[in-house]
This record gives C-alpha cells, structure tokens and sequence, in this order.
C-alpha cells in the first residue's frame, strides 16, 4: 500500500485540486476539459492536474492552456486506476475532485458545493455525487454509493462507499492513508479504499446538489469478461484484506452468484480465483486488517451490506 505523503502546506491562493487522470480518450478528454473550464473560469483558487496514463509519447500540455493553474503528471507507463495518486500526490488544495476524463460536470460550482459539504461536516472525508448515466439521464443502481439502491436519492445521506467518475476527498486523507491500492489496476478501487476511510474513523456523505453525467467512452476499455473479471479479482482481495473471514466467505459466495448471473457468461471466475491466489503470494502486497467493530456498526447505522 502506498504510504501516506509528508504535510504540506498549500498557498492560500488554492484551494481546490481537480484531477483528472486519462489514458486512450482524448476526445473525450477535450469536452471533459471543456466543461471544467466554464466551471472554473476567472478562479484563482483552483489547480487543474492531468495525469497522462498513455505510453504513446505525445506531449498533452496543450489540453491545459486554458486554465490559470495547472500541471501535467507523465506516468510514463499505464498504471491503470491507481495513476490517480500521482495526481494526488502534487495536489496543493485542501480539497482534492477526483474527476474521470469522461464525465461532463452538470453542475457549474460544483467546487464551491464541496467545499460547504466539508465545511459543514468535519467528520466528513469523501463527498459522493449524483452521477447520471448519459443515454437516459437517469441515475443507474450501479451508480448509487450505497448497497440499499432503493435509498432515496434526492435527499443527502451518509454512507460507507463511493462511486468514481466525480468525488471530492480532503487531502488530509490522502496523507493520512495514501490513496488507491496499486494492486487494482481496474474495478472495485473505490471500495477498497472506502473501507479504509471507514476503519480510519471518516465518514462519507452523499450530495445530491452536484451533478456529474457519465458518458462511459470506450475508449482504452478492455473487453467486457476481462473486465468483470477484473472486479471479481479485486472483490476476492477486499474481502481477504478487510474482513472477518466468516464474513468474507459469505460475501464472496454471494457476490460472485450475483456477478455470475449479471454477466450471463462473461466471466472467468476460475481465472480470478487463479490471479487472487497469485496475488495472496506476492511479497509486499497490503496485510489483512478486517475492520473493526466501530466500522461496522456505521455501516449498519448507514443501512449497508458488504457483501454487495
């Protein structure tokens, strides 16, 4: 697991680091930026950080000319989802919005509702968002940060998990726990890391008034099973890492029924259960801390289930 970066005090000046992490997407990439760039027009107080998954060489500092502050991270290699935390890692507001380089912001001061969320909630470590499916307009079930997709959406809630795309987290946070596992390199991450915001004793809080839409580019997507796959894997490696192992027994029981009936075939389950057991036996990978019975019981409290 990453460890946790030194404090560094940010400048005044910035208060908010938005980071976009891209790789095989620069269409998308473009309206992405487009949209941030209405957003944070005539702000001092925002920096723009693009983390360049590609290996194709081409230099992507042009896409942030538009804006006042900003950097370009070169990871030199794809590193998949956990890219993130070299964006992360250089961010100097206080509050940190993880956007994806396909999501479009609905919301135009979307920062400044972050910052309210957090201002209002001390207790409060990451801030989910409504994030709506671009075909229909609609919020999906896969899209609700919680396990009860029936929860009333419309309305703020706690909860124990966050879905990516659009979320704001405090940087202190990330300092205090390091950021995604660089053991996923696709599927779950954010799960994986809800659990140990939970264990560390934040709470995460659902805002319905910021606004994201999801338009799921295929761009550098691999194909379906492999990534069904791919979350398998990683739901085998939370439930080792983070639970009781009666508990992780049955979660994993019922989540690859479900994930096996959900993709109707598409899906190597011996394959992920193979790749899991590679990973049980590789030196340095994370060690197993279930969570303790404090975590627990906010998730009860918030009304989930872990097995989901």
């Amino acid at each position: 697991m990453e460890a946790p970066i030194p404090d560094l005090s940010p400048p005044e000046s910035v208060r908010f680091s938005v980071v976009i992490l891209t790789y095989a997407r620069d269409v998308a990439l473009k309206t992405t930026l487009d949209r941030l760039e209405a957003a944070v027009e005539g702000r001092r107080d925002v920096e723009v950080i693009l983390v360049d998954n590609n290996v194709d060489g081409v230099d992507r500092t042009h896409f942030l000319k538009p804006f006042a502050i900003s950097r370009l991270v070169a990871t030199g290699e794809n590193k998949g989802v956990s890219a993130r935390n070299d964006g992360m890692a250089v961010a100097r507001g206080e509050i940190i919005a993880l956007l994806d380089d396909d999501v479009l912001l609905e919301t135009p001061d979307f920062l400044d509702r972050f910052g309210e969320s957090f201002d209002s909630r001390p207790d409060v470590g990451v801030v989910n968002v409504r994030k709506l499916d671009g075909k229909t307009m609609t919020l999906l079930a896969e899209c609700v940060p919680h396990t009860r997709k029936s929860i009333d959406t419309s309305k703020p809630f706690l909860t124990f998990r966050f879905i990516g795309g659009l979320v704001g987290l405090r940087r202190s946070v990330y300092q205090q726990l390091g950021g995604f596992s660089p053991d996923f390199f696709y599927g779950a991450e954010e799960r994986e890391y809800s659990y140990r915001i939970i264990k560390a004793g934040w709470k995460i809080y659902f805002c319905p008034k910021i606004v994201a839409i999801e338009t799921n580019d295929m761009g550098g997507r691999k194909p379906r099973a492999q990534q069904s796959t791919e979350v398998l894997l990683n739901t085998y490696v939370i439930a080792y890492l983070h639970k009781a192992w009666l508990t992780a027994l049955i979660d994993v029981t019922l989540f690859t029924t479900l994930l096996v009936f959900k993709e109707r075939g598409q899906i190597d389950v011996p394959g992920a259960i193979r790749r899991f057991f590679v990973w049980l036996r590789r030196p340095g990978h994370a060690k197993r801390e279930p969570m303790d019975q404090r975590a627990l019981g906010y998730i009860r409290e918030c009304g989930g289930a872990t097995w989901r």
